[in-house]
């Protein structure tokens, strides 16, 4: 693959960087770089024919994004033991696979038929910038080229690769992110308990965090032990991840959120029933969880990966 800025092999950058060590923002930055490279090769350009679907693909996946699942698969597989050129390039694909299959997740969820959004990422949805077929269209290719670029993974053994393949079919699927978003779809009981809420967000976000997380142990050649830490990890992350969103969409605007808000009038969610000041305790739990989750998993990076969290989690301290 070709980095177009320099003429020269995004695996050769891998290599390269691979080598320095770095402060850890250096490095997450290295690494984000590294992902939107790997991003605007992965699909075809947008004057490919047809070119209005490579376009919309390429707006949706390219738009500016935090990459925060791409660089969780990156540095879990790195702390379990990634460090080579060749080794981490796959990694850097798998994480892109991640974030192809949760940019078309959005390009569905943001239609007419779902949450009706026109604002995404502080630009208009697929379906507002195109139209409704071609957005239909582009979530469909991304899902399939997701597959396909996991399948070309040459640098990984075949048994992994079919591993990885089948995690990414449960994850994506009716028992993972598509029960998910049909849940949410017939989500309008406020009698719903908090359990029934979880098991509704664990499908529809945390299912994409599992794929991402235990990819990367697959990748690394992680233990049992450290494996299951990390699904616990990933568990915790997901309901803390879409809670997060809850209270984003009740108390942001469209300029500070980048995308639609107020999308969850009318649903039951933890935020609904439970309050703000309950709300923002049981993110505070679910995240506690996750980083204790994480410590267990006994990766050599702990603190490149709770940086990455912080970030995330940033909202919260504000």
């Amino acid at each position: 693959m070709l980095c177009k800025k320099s003429g020269t092999h995004l695996q050769d950058f891998v290599l390269v960087t691979s080598k320095f060590t770095q402060d850890i923002p250096s490095r997450i930055d290295t690494i984000r770089g590294l992902i939107e490279m790997r991003l605007s090769e992965i699909i075809p350009s947008e004057t490919t024919w047809p070119a209005r679907l490579h376009e919309a693909q390429r707006h949706a996946l390219l738009s500016p994004g935090k990459r925060f699942r791409p660089l969780l698969c990156v540095f879990i597989a790195e702390g379990g033991g990634v460090k080579k050129g060749p080794d981490l390039d796959a990694a850097i694909t798998t994480g892109c696979v991640a974030e192809m299959v949760h940019a078309a997740s959005l390009i569905l969820d943001d239609l007419p038929c779902m949450d009706d959004a026109d604002l995404r990422r502080n630009q208009p949805t697929t379906h507002i910038a195109f139209d409704e077929s071609t957005a239909i269209l582009s979530a469909t290719a991304l899902l399939n080229r997701a597959f396909g670029a996991l399948s070309r993974l040459e640098q990984i053994s075949a048994d992994k690769r079919v591993e990885m393949i089948d995690l990414l079919s449960y994850a994506v699927g009716s028992k993972g992110l598509i029960a998910g978003q049909m849940a949410d779809l017939a989500n309008t009981d406020k009698g719903t308990s908090i359990a029934e809420i979880e098991r509704l967000n664990t499908l529809k976000t945390g299912a994409l965090f599992d794929f991402s997380v235990d990819a990367a142990g697959i990748l690394s050649g992680m233990r049992a032990s450290q494996r299951d830490a990390l699904k616990d990890f990933s568990y915790h992350l997901g309901l803390a991840f879409q809670l997060l969103d809850d209270v984003k969409d009740a108390v942001m605007n469209e300029g500070e959120a980048k995308k639609s808000v107020n999308r969850d009038a009318g649903k039951a969610t933890i935020l609904a029933i439970a309050g703000s000041a309950a709300s923002r305790k049981k993110l505070n739990e679910y995240l506690s969880h996750a980083k204790a989750a994480l410590q267990r998993a006994e990766l050599n990076n702990l603190s490149t990966l709770t940086a990455i969290l912080d970030h995330q989690f940033a909202f919260l301290r504000s």
